[in-house]
């Protein structure tokens, strides 16, 4: 049997552990799935408990995703690029850590038919989720990314950031916008990358939701948040944090155990149908 954890500070509202627990299951696997609430300053202690023999990995959350990367042998290429890890495994012995945010964003995209390529994208946050997030909207071929943040100076560094790592796109359609943004008229697709929901907050609340906008919410909660319950409202495309964090989770499946993730079992595990 094997150990897993969810690092992160709060934990308590995951739901990871019963989604990855039922894939174990599902999957005849002795493993257990653990939530760590694990402060700042308790970063290095949590990463030398996933380095212990018994354990396989771990997955990351805030506010840790981007300062766990200095406390581990190595990065993947996709982390390296984004700048954020939520995924830890082992490979010869070694600690690594890799995104399987950023994956887990295009594929719950493409469960739902947003294509974002040509699109008008308004992000909102700058964070390890809003990293991964603008990486694929960027590599998905976005014609504008527009970033929202509570503070300026991040959503800077992330425009910059992406400018410097876009792989496909024109990096001059890549900048910031006000925060709160007062209309959507002139996006297709907003997403929020931001924690707002986690407490039931709505991350646009008083901004209207065009019919037209195809809104993604990465905030995964037991019931839907008021942002998302508003788009389907309003008539939108509504993508939910859970699909995000259904697909982050397959690939963190695949990584710990080489097998491809029991999808069906992880969907069914979750406390609503997505």
């Amino acid at each position: 049997m094997a150990d897993l954890y969810l690092i992160g500070d709060p934990v308590a509202h995951s739901l990871s552990p019963p989604m990855q627990n039922a894939a174990f299951a599902a999957m005849g696997l002795p493993h257990r799935y653990h939530a760590m609430q694990v402060a700042a300053g308790d970063l290095q202690f949590a990463v030398q408990q996933v380095r212990g023999h018994t354990s396989l990995g771990a997955n990351v959350t805030i506010p840790h995703k981007e300062r766990i990367v200095r406390l581990l042998d190595g990065v993947e290429e996709t982390a390296q690029r984004i700048g954020a890890v939520n995924t830890l495994f082992k490979r010869g012995g070694a600690l690594r850590g890799d995104n399987t945010d950023a994956g887990g964003f295009a594929d719950a995209l493409a469960e739902m038919d947003v294509d974002v390529r040509g699109a008008r994208v308004l992000l909102l946050g700058a964070g390890g989720a809003a990293k991964a997030c603008g990486d694929q909207l960027t590599s998905g071929g976005a014609r504008v990314v527009s970033i929202a943040n509570r503070g300026r100076e991040r959503a800077d560094a992330l425009a910059t950031a992406l400018v410097a790592t876009s792989r496909a796109g024109d990096p001059r359609a890549l900048g910031v916008v006000a925060w709160p943004p007062r209309s959507l008229e002139a996006f297709d697709v907003v997403v929020n990358a931001t924690s707002l929901g986690l407490q039931g907050e709505d991350a646009l609340e008083g901004v209207d939701l065009p019919r037209q906008l195809a809104v993604v919410d990465v905030v995964a909660t037991a019931r839907e948040t008021p942002l998302i319950r508003r788009a389907k409202a309003s008539g939108c495309v509504a993508v939910d944090g859970l699909l995000m964090l259904l697909h982050q989770g397959a690939r963190a499946f695949r990584l710990w155990t080489g097998l491809d993730a029991p999808v069906a079992a992880m969907r069914a595990a979750l406390p609503r149908q997505v």
